[in-house]
């Protein structure tokens, strides 16, 4: 009943014929071990039917119910009780009845002062829950009524494993699942007090008297009412800084000892907070100590405190922390780290790394990119090579879907499918385990414990909206710019991510060094391969990557205008550089291309202003630095995007255009054009629509005659 209504015997689906049978049961399970007249069945599932006609449906569907019921040797559980049926069933086969059960215990665990058992009873039974009680019987008035009874018990339930999850000292791991929540049920106080509180012990008052603020905005808004008086009270105490509100005593930043990691006496690091320039909180980790940095760079999923539970997992980031200076963070939208306004674009999510970086104090390091982590450590690679000094590429690739001179990804789109079907419906369960860790899918154990995973490292929407974002991701014109020591590991075993990618990655990157071994596509996970030889790989690697050379080519993202005056002020507060000015124009340079793009549009905006129609042309390439100039095929390939562009048109190559998906700004195709000689021909497109923090689109270009800028929503 805690999803989609399903019957099992043996661990076995039972088939259902037609959504009548399915409703029969239902308003069967709903009053489970009572008398259910033929009268309301009738009435609840043919109403205004006449009479007769209704009662032989409902034979009709009794037997069918019956019918599927037989093959298990349980027909007998349906009976006839006048004046009407009666399903028999125990506590521990009905889902509702366990989750009860298991959440009774757990605050009966909490009101004792047993955190640790009141968090591990409600964990196991909110894990029950498969998607919304009893799914698609909406218009069945008492199953509907049921299903809204259920999920007042869900939201209960986790309004107390909050609680108790805050008096182990869990808070930071609370502070994703808590934004997630109150933005769900915005009405519901306690979720917002939690999240205030959670917010406060992680050392962020600011943020937790900015949730405040917002629940208020919301009730003044909605209800015209303020914040409860417990709420009001816990603001003023945020604001005194009220001793009292800190971790209970004798609670550690890693929780009490029964939620300690596996891994023993090692303690986990501290988890610290990083701020982007565009104001996101990313947390992050550093652990162990030596000259040489090493930067992971995560997948889809990740959550920091969460894999320090694993011996296994904690075994391999300790030995890499052996190997220097580890520094691990939650991308935005996943783990400790805050909620992401909407889709971002590669470029934007590049800032998480950037900001890591800063904050950790690392000036160049080892970028290790696992999964989707490895277009992002690509891109900042190429573009910013002085402060990187070597590659590692785990489980990764260049893009997911086949493409003309792209021959892997022939799964990619049933791989996508599933996993999109299993965020929609079955997310928190551990079935995305059958395509990250196959191998360890049989064990229910392990099944458990990725299911736990699932819900604390990204909630399903974020999932979602991810993989359709990271879905048209094409990072192959950057491989070529890739000049430093580079690793590519290869699981031969990867549903993700099979070995077609990764031979594609080290056969299109310069000395790229292959290593391929048995086992799924979870590198970092416990038995998902063999660590004791990929371990022993990457000490060879890294030894041998240690000599630094300064690079004397990057992958720039380069624009060309013709403009009068001096745009440097423009070019700089979008973080690029001016390589030149002269009589044909202006000659730029910028790490992210989105940067380019909305630079270009506000040049074009100012000149609009003075009745002017400047053309712009952008292109992303591998340039030569020759001192402070730049020269090279990349620069003509840009002079020439400029020259095809027309008045008030900013034109981009396609490498411009794969590299911002995600970003919001839209574009038109202009046709393709052999720019740097025949026989190549490169298709050209024209910038329509910037992407906006609020979702709209501000539209550009030369069809909308005078209006240089105009917002569309």
């Amino acid at each position: 009943m805690l999803g989609p209504l399903e019957m099992t015997a043996g661990g076995r689906p039972l088939e259902l014929a037609g959504a009548r049978t399915r409703a029969v049961l239902a308003v069967l399970l709903v009053h489970a071990n009572q008398v259910v007249s033929s009268d309301r069945l009738i009435e609840e599932l043919w109403p205004g039917h006449p009479v007769g006609k209704a009662a032989d449906s409902l034979q009709v569907r009794l037997s069918e119910l019956r019918k599927a019921l037989r093959p298990a040797g349980e027909a007998g559980r349906l009976a006839t009780r006048p004046p009407g049926y009666v399903l028999r069933v125990t506590p521990g086969e009905l889902d509702a009845l366990r989750f009860e059960k298991l959440a009774a215990a757990g605050n009966v665990a909490l009101a004792a002062g047993d955190a640790v058992t009141a968090a591990s009873r409600l964990d196991e039974a909110l894990g029950l829950w498969r998607g919304p009680a009893l799914a698609g019987m909406e218009s069945v008035p008492s199953v509907r009524a049921e299903a809204g009874r259920l999920e007042e018990e869900r939201l209960a339930a986790l309004e107390s494993r909050a609680e108790a999850l805050l008096a182990c000292g869990r808070h930071r791991n609370l502070i994703a699942e808590l934004d997630a929540l109150t933005a769900a049920h915005p009405l519901r106080e306690r979720f917002w007090s939690q999240r205030m509180l959670a917010l406060y012990r992680a050392g962020r008052q600011g943020d937790a008297l900015r949730a405040y603020r917002e629940l208020r905005d919301i009730l003044v808004a909605e209800l015209a009412i303020e914040p409860g008086p417990e709420l009001r009270e816990l603001h003023a105490r945020i604001l005194r800084q009220d001793p009292a509100l800190d971790e209970p005593a004798g609670v550690s930043p890693e929780g009490p000892a029964g939620l300690r990691p596996a891994g023993g006496s090692d303690a986990v690091p501290q988890t610290r907070y990083a701020q982007t320039a565009d104001g996101i909180h990313i947390a992050y980790q550093v652990i162990g100590e030596g000259e040489r940095d090493i930067v992971f760079v995560p997948g889809l999923m990740s959550h920091l405190e969460l894999l320090w539970e694993d011996r296994q997992t904690s075994d391999f980031f300790r030995r890499l922390a052996r190997l220097g200076r580890l520094i691990m963070f939650d991308k935005r939208d996943t783990g400790l780290s805050d909620r992401a306004p909407g889709d971002m674009s590669l470029e934007e999510r590049i800032e998480d790394l950037r900001a890591v970086m800063e904050a950790a104090g690392s000036s160049r390091a080892v970028l290790f990119g696992y999964s989707e982590g490895a277009p992002m450590s690509l891109v900042f690679a190429a573009t910013n090579p002085g402060r990187v000094s070597a590659l590692i590429l785990g489980s990764a690739s260049a893009r997911w879907f086949p493409a003309p001179g792209y021959p892997c990804g022939q799964g990619t789109e049933e791989m996508f499918a599933a996993l999109g079907d299993i965020a929609a419906h079955r997310w928190g369960q551990g079935a995305s385990i059958e395509w990250y860790m196959p191998s360890r899918a049989g064990s229910a154990r392990a099944r458990e414990l990725f299911g736990r995973f699932e819900r604390m490292a990204i909630n399903p929407s974020a999932f979602l909206r991810m993989m359709r974002m990271i879905r048209d991701i094409d990072v192959r014109a950057v491989l070529p710019a890739i000049h430093v020591p580079t690793l590519v590991i290869q699981r031969v075993d990867d549903r993700i991510r099979p070995p077609c990618h990764g031979r594609y990655l080290a056969s299109h990157i310069a000395g790229a060094r292959y290593f391929e071994q048995p086992g799924d596509h979870s590198l970092r996970f416990a038995a998902s391969g063999n660590i004791e030889e990929l371990c022993a790989e990457l000490t060879g690697f890294l030894a041998e990557a240690s000599h630094r050379c300064e690079p004397d080519r990057v992958l720039a993202t380069i624009l060309r205008a013709k403009v009068r005056g001096d745009p440097g002020d423009l070019i700089r507060r979008h973080r690029g550089r001016l390589i030149r000015t002269s009589a044909d124009g202006i000659l730029a340079t910028f790490d992210a291309p989105g940067q380019a793009i909305r630079c270009a549009a506000a040049v074009r905006d100012g000149a609009a202003a003075a009745g002017i129609g400047i053309r712009a042309g952008i292109h992303t390439g591998e340039v030569d630095l020759v001192g402070e100039d730049i020269a090279g095929a990349s620069v003509r390939i840009a002079d020439r995007v400029a020259a095809l562009a027309q008045p008030a048109e900013i034109l981009v190559s396609r490498t411009v255009k794969d590299l911002v998906t995600g970003s919001g700004i839209t574009f038109a195709e202009r046709g393709s054009y052999a720019l740097n000689g025949p026989p190549e021909q490169w298709p050209l497109f024209a910038v329509t629509g910037l992407g906006s923090p609020g979702g709209a689109v501000l539209q550009v270009g030369p069809d909308l005659g005078d209006a240089a800028v105009q917002v569309i929503q």
